[in-house]
């Protein structure tokens, strides 16, 4: 195995960033988010293509911000609706690895390379479903990401919302099966990923967190 099998199958040898995702690739990713900050800061600078610098550590509230986040402005060529995001590490981590597979889903299916992600933001002080009391949102650290949408570089728009249920026509049917495809590959980086398929809540947007759940919905 450590000889023939890619590295992205074999949980002991060291994340690529930059390779498909693999077997070994989810829990790799756990592993990094549980050791010092130094290790996943190191990793994101090793990949071959992402414009980013630190964030300024931020603290609201009792429980809310970070220590270190990193803001994103590109990734290779993908950008942002709006215009940058600021993630955890680990965060920041997975979405580049799973980037990389979304582009290479919209070119298989759509035709087109992706040009740029609509997204509802990363950070919101608040708790789970907005409530007052309860659980934390993993949003209340920087630790999550909302995706509504995509957009290619030939135009087309992808959205979460109209398109996940959509099969009134063969290119609505090839947006379904592309939205399928981008949650099935988050769901090997991330620890956390809803769906419309999981409640009203989610019907116009993914969910993606790195927090200590595990669901795939």
């Amino acid at each position: 195995m450590h000889l023939f099998v890619p590295a992205q199958h074999v949980i002991w040898k060291r994340l690529d960033i930059d390779a498909p995702i693999g077997l070994a690739t989810g829990t790799k990713i756990t592993m990094i988010a549980f050791a010092p900050s130094s290790v996943c800061l190191g990793k994101l600078a090793s990949a071959q293509s992402l414009d980013y610098q630190m964030a300024p550590p931020k603290k609201e509230q009792k429980k809310c911000g970070w220590k270190k986040a990193v803001k994103v402005n590109a990734v290779a060529n993908i950008s942002f609706r709006p215009n940058t995001i600021t993630a955890q590490c680990p965060l920041m981590l997975a979405s580049y690895i799973w980037l990389g597979e979304v582009d290479k889903a919209a070119q298989k299916y759509l035709g087109s390379p992706l040009k740029k992600v609509h997204h509802a933001g990363t950070y919101s002080c608040r708790r789970q479903r907005g409530n007052r009391s309860g659980e934390w949102s993993e949003h209340a650290f920087a630790n999550a990401w909302d995706i509504t949408g995509f957009e290619l570089e030939n135009g087309q728009v992808i959205s979460v919302l109209k398109d996940w249920h959509n099969s009134s026509s063969a290119q609505a049917r090839k947006k379904k099966k592309f939205l399928r495809k981008a949650r099935k590959s988050a769901c090997r980086v991330f620890r956390v990923v809803l769906s419309p398929d999981y409640n009203a809540a989610h019907k116009d947007h993914f969910h993606l967190d790195q927090g200590p759940s595990l669901s795939c919905r």
